[in-house]
């Protein structure tokens, strides 16, 4: 817990330090091989396609690219966007879209749009880390909904439970928030079931939907499922889900773009939040992105980054296969898209006391418990395996395995594992 200054806001002592963030202080050094950050593949990065695009708008439009800029978005994005979410089935006008910097940003903003102090907010357990610090650095308070035994989504009869006790209470709950696609941190994937049961209880319950969609794009494995922002749109179409993207996947992390697609007067009340925050988006960086858009290499490019992480992830399972210590009680996620799995591990092992052993044998992860915003899990961990290389990854998986089979042989070999002398037993 952070030390309470006085002279600081409430606000202010209520933010906390991103456990991640810290712990990757540790893992900086070059012989460590990293699973801990979230990080894409770099030989996705289109280099020579965004040089292209760069000079271009040096050609085309520098000066509107390198002035002020309007805070729902430069035009020309806007302009590609909508036709880029219409190729995918979604409805979009202008008024709909505000382009944001990255998807952090709109995080942020939910909260400070949403939420007095106090208020509520429904959200998987474990959750992303980062919604976790905007919501609670806003006074928010997080109701965490277990998923479901099948990893297909928010366990619903629970989550109804949970929801009537905090009315009961007194608790006024404003939004529900998801990562439906690809969890972060779990990897896992809502069923179409469980996207349309979660939508008719909001609707039911007069509740916002933020649908968090930064992996959508990244599927390599099954059928696409529609996102539920589509849902409502091609059903009773209330306008509720509010749905946050960002290019930091699809395209490059370092452009920190991202856009929000909502109704018109959610978006209204965003653009007063944001004209606070930084007044625009780089202007510069829409209009590059805008130019790379029109070259129309958007879609391979994707379809280019499905296909490395498809083998990255399969590669990673068959190493996870290959070294793990063999126990019913040791299990990992097999996801179907996006950049991480979670590894569960037996009940004794807290991973954030074996992460300073795992970086002595130089291999990191992050830690499951910085993903938990009530009591917290601690034997399980995030592993990210888009940016390693497959040498990376098989011998980052060995050393993990060594560092856990060590956690495992210790307990095993303490007082429950030990012949006791004789008469004292």
């Amino acid at each position: 817990m952070s030390e309470v200054i006085p002279e600081f806001s409430q606000n202010a002592n209520n933010m906390r330090k991103s456990v991640i963030r810290e712990l990757l202080k540790l893992t900086q050094q070059p012989n460590i091989i990293s699973f801990a950050g979230g990080l894409p593949a770099p030989e996705t990065f289109p280099v020579h396609d965004l040089e292209e695009a760069t000079q271009q708008v040096y050609k085309k439009s520098a000066v509107a690219a390198l002035q002020y800029g309007a805070t729902e978005g430069e035009n020309p994005l806007k302009a590609e966007l909508i036709k880029y979410e219409r190729s995918r089935g979604i409805q979009v006008e202008k008024g709909n879209l505000l382009i944001t910097s990255a998807s952090q940003q709109a995080l942020d903003m939910m909260p400070k749009i949403f939420l007095d102090p106090g208020d509520c907010v429904l959200a998987e357990r474990p959750t992303y880390l980062g919604a976790i610090q905007a919501i609670q650095s806003y006074q928010g308070k997080i109701i965490g909904i277990p998923s479901s035994a099948d990893n297909d989504g928010f366990d619903m009869v629970e989550m109804g439970k949970r929801y009537e006790r905090a009315k009961a209470y007194g608790e006024k709950v404003k939004y529900i928030y998801v990562i439906p696609d690809f969890q972060n941190p779990s990897g896992i994937c809502w069923s179409l079931e469980k996207r349309k049961a979660l939508l008719d209880f909001a609707y039911r319950e007069k509740l916002f939907v933020v649908e968090d969609a930064p992996y959508r794009e990244i599927r390599f494995m099954g059928e696409s499922i529609p996102s539920i922002y589509e849902l409502d749109q091609k059903g009773k179409n209330e306008g509720n889900v509010i749905c946050l993207k960002t290019f930091s996947k699809i395209l490059a992390p370092g452009t920190r773009v991202g856009w929000i697609l909502a109704r018109e007067d959610i978006i209204q009340k965003l653009v007063i939040a944001k004209q606070a925050i930084d007044l625009c988006t780089s202007p510069f960086m829409q209009y590059v992105i805008a130019e790379y858009l029109s070259m129309g290499k958007l879609d391979a490019l994707i379809q280019a980054t499905r296909d490395n992480y498809r083998e990255k992830r399969n590669f990673m399972l068959k190493m996870l296969d290959k070294y793990m210590p063999k126990r019913f009680d040791l299990t990992w996620t097999k996801p179907e898209g996006g950049l991480f799995l979670w590894i569960s591990l037996p009940h004794y092992i807290d991973t954030e006391k074996m992460f300073y052993r795992a970086v002595e044998k130089n291999v990191a992860y992050v830690i499951g418990s910085a993903f938990y915003f009530d009591e917290a899990e601690l034997n399980c961990m995030r592993i990210n395996f888009s940016y390693s290389s497959f040498e990376q990854i098989e011998e980052g998986v060995k050393r993990l395995a060594s560092v856990i089979q060590d956690e495992i042989d210790a307990h095993e070999s303490g007082p429950r594992g030990q012949t006791c002398p004789e008469g004292i037993c």
